[in-house]
């Protein structure tokens, strides 16, 4: 029997690495060094490769990026949960990073971050637990035809339970329709499938047996203490001891181990839509995640089910 305890609290946030490491599209063309990045995006619950907390509330996050046309940004995001009266703000993350590529066609190449996560350890969203994350990923999009992308997180925690979180993803990039004088603007769509695997710690139930011995008195063997005291009648004679057999017995007793292994945490499709116009893009992204191995270890009951959440933002670049 297993108790899951998720260490990885539910781990990429419907990848929080890509919330927090936002950046714009830059045109080689442009002549200008450094741009900048200002965005306000609403999740519906926010949850770590596919996993989700029974406490997840929706989360507010106004975003801030600095990026050279080189590739390297620094990303700062703040947290407010939107749980009714019982609102409030829960903290900000800071993240440097690098965008690169191998080729000039930039059909081959990632990205690596590391992620400073501040926020209160009472709080209610799922990335309280964490201390920092570092993640990486490399994409391949040969022609444009379908994109590859092979993602890598550590993740450490506050009560010092590291994990690994990886993500394998298969993206196409679709334009609906292109506006604008240099037909940069206008409508596109990007149907994604991703797979989430990744360590998770949990409790497991095991049974030790061993065998004891014990001494039991044989029935009706003479001597044995009855109503008169255990005295043989008419003397005040002590009664003879009485006969005894050893027998052996099992002696169960029920333990716990907590294990860490490397297992599929979650497999999500995705449908990302953004329209841009101008400086200004808008995104609308629709997630439907199905967990596996997740277990609610209070109640030692699967956690299985098909979910449905949505993220929504709007960005300007300058």
């Amino acid at each position: 029997m297993k108790k899951l305890k998720l260490s990885i609290i539910l781990l990429a946030a419907i990848t929080v690495q890509n919330v927090n490491a936002q950046t714009p599209a830059i045109d080689s063309t442009h002549t200008k060094s450094i741009f900048f990045n200002a965005g306000l995006q609403y999740i519906s619950n926010l949850t770590y490769a596919g996993r989700r907390d029974n406490s997840s509330v929706p989360i507010l996050l106004p975003m801030f990026t600095v990026v050279s046309k080189q590739g390297l940004f620094v990303s700062a995001a703040g947290y407010f949960d939107l749980n009714g009266s019982n609102s409030g703000t829960e903290g900000l993350s800071v993240t440097p990073g690098y965008v690169f590529s191998f080729d000039k066609k930039k059909e081959f190449g990632g990205a690596i971050s590391f992620t400073k996560y501040f926020i209160t350890n009472s709080s209610p969203i799922i990335l309280s637990s964490f201390n920092a994350t570092i993640d990486g990923q490399l994409n391949y999009n040969p022609a444009n035809i379908v994109k590859i992308t092979l993602g890598g997180s550590y993740r450490f925690g506050k009560q010092n339970n590291n994990d690994i979180v990886n993500n394998l993803e298969l993206s196409k990039e679709i334009q609906l329709f292109k506006t604008g004088n240099n037909k940069t603007d206008g409508l596109k769509i990007a149907p994604t499938a991703t797979l989430y695997t990744g360590t998770q710690s949990f409790y497991e139930t095991y049974y030790t047996t061993s065998q004891v011995q014990r001494a039991v008195e044989n029935p009706g063997s003479p001597g044995s203490a009855g109503i008169l005291g255990g005295l043989v009648p008419g003397t005040g004679t002590p009664a003879t001891t009485p006969s005894q057999t050893i027998i052996n017995e099992t002696d169960t007793q029920q333990k716990q181990q907590q294990v860490k292994q490397y297992t599929v945490l979650a497999a999500s499709a995705t449908l990302p839509v953004t329209y841009t116009l101008n400086k200004v893009q808008f995104t609308l992204t629709p997630y439907f995640i199905k967990p596996f191995n997740q277990v609610d270890y209070n109640t030692n009951t699967s956690m299985n089910g098909l979910y449905f959440l949505f993220t929504g933002g709007v960005s300007v670049t300058f």
